[in-house]
């Protein structure tokens, strides 16, 4: 009998292993430290503005994300970084579809549930859609290349999500829960790692 090449078979599993699964996503909820939660909070109050979400909408918002939905945490992002960018998604979407909304008759609006309006969806557009995509796909890029470069020291995660966030000087030094000795420390090593692996510049 001839042999038969039987064409190979790519398990899905395979790729999902790259993520998050459900369960891992409820033990890092779970895993929360008091002190990483407030500086999730910090983070949320940041981009509440322009919103009408309350205090605690958005860091549970994205939590949901991470468990149900296809945007999913990459095990080389740290999961307090997958759970920063996903409000400062969710936030600018509402921000925008906020905008969109028109005032009738009544002291309602033109996104409000009912059959007679013309309902937008509440989805970003295509453009938003690509930008938004590149940016995240910029910054899993990013976090996958530093990662193994700092390894798990969570005082350079820490600058590093904060930089991410524009947060400077006080506010910086605040989120990171360090002194400013010790921030420029912690500045210097990540300059000096990063000459290490790219002396000539960021090449991603």
């Amino acid at each position: 009998m001839d042999d038969v090449t039987h064409p190979t078979i790519t398990d899905p599993a395979t790729h999902d292993a790259e993520y998050l699964d459900y369960e891992q996503v409820v033990a890092a909820v779970d895993g929360l430290t008091d002190l990483e939660r407030a500086r999730l909070a910090k983070l949320e109050q940041r981009h509440l503005e322009g919103t009408d979400l309350a205090a605690g909408d958005l860091v549970q918002e994205a939590i949901c994300v991470a468990l149900f939905e296809k945007k999913k945490c990459p095990h080389t992002t740290p999961f307090i970084a997958f759970l920063a960018q996903s409000m400062r998604n969710i936030a600018s979407r509402r921000r925008k579809r906020l905008k969109r909304q028109v005032p009738i008759a009544g002291g309602a609006t033109k996104d409000e549930t009912d059959d007679e309006f013309d309902l937008k969806d509440d989805a970003p557009d295509a453009e938003d859609q690509i930008i938004q995509a590149e940016r995240e796909k910029r910054a899993v890029e990013i976090w996958s290349v530093l990662e193994p470069l700092y390894g798990v020291d969570e005082e350079i995660s820490l600058v590093l999500l904060g930089w991410e966030e524009d947060m400077r000087g006080k506010e910086l030094r605040e989120f990171a829960g360090v002194t400013q000795d010790r921030l420029d420390y912690i500045i210097k090593k990540i300059r000096r790692i990063a000459a290490k692996h790219y002396p000539k510049g960021w090449q991603l």
